[in-house]
């Protein structure tokens, strides 16, 4: 049997990766099968594993496209750094996670986020993956950043919040994905969504900060 070439094989496991991006683009990622990958790439089933031998492995290529980069480690950083009061701070990173919401619309990244919190919602499952990713990525950093930043305030009393620090993480998630996969922005001219975004996020930011002051 002929030697594959390099070069053959990272072009088809590119192939592999976009179609199972653009599956990912039209349902949860929890529902993501190697069957759907395997049909939206119109190759067999053999010649998909052949470079991929599960679905993690796919979600992983996937993830290791989008590395972080300095100037989201910039913003966090600052925000951290930052003399602002808490509830401020609160609203700056909800601002910056906005952005990259906008930014994953008007790409094919909104998925990103719903396979961020895949595997931070299944610990074990991450184990088995985690040292195949090249980096942290924006989203993981935002996230990890973010969580970590809720926690410390709740905990050293200056957020006063009446749920579980769980719930609320919880709560947050949620309010994002569905932001995300609103149903008419992916449509929307590019203004139209910048502005939906910042007035979800408004409305985000005041209700938590109602919610984190003790009102």
């Amino acid at each position: 049997m002929p030697k594959v070439k390099p070069e053959h094989a990272q072009r088809k496991k590119l192939e592999i990766v976009e179609a199972a991006k653009r599956v990912c683009s039209r349902k949860p990622v929890y529902e993501v099968a190697m069957r759907d990958i395997v049909l939206e790439a119109g190759m067999s089933q053999g010649g998909v594993y052949k470079y991929f031998a599960n679905i993690d492995e796919v979600f992983v290529a996937i993830l290791n496209q989008e590395t972080l980069t300095s100037s989201i480690k910039e913003r966090v950083d600052a925000v951290y750094e930052s003399q602002a009061e808490p509830l401020e701070k609160l609203d700056q990173f909800l601002r910056i996670i906005g952005r990259h919401i906008e930014a994953s619309i008007k790409t094919d990244g909104s998925f990103i986020y719903e396979l961020v919190s895949l595997y931070s919602k299944d610990p074990e499952r991450f184990e088995t993956v985690k040292y195949q990713l090249n980096e942290v990525s924006n989203l993981q950093y935002l996230q990890k950043s973010f969580a970590e930043f809720l926690v410390v305030e709740i905990e050293n009393g200056a957020f006063k919040s009446t749920m579980q620090k769980e719930d609320l993480l919880t709560l947050i998630e949620v309010y994002m994905t569905g932001l995300l996969h609103h149903p008419e922005l992916s449509f929307k001219p590019s203004e139209e969504v910048t502005r939906k975004i910042n007035d979800q996020i408004n409305i985000l930011s005041t209700a938590l900060q109602k919610l984190l002051a003790g009102e």
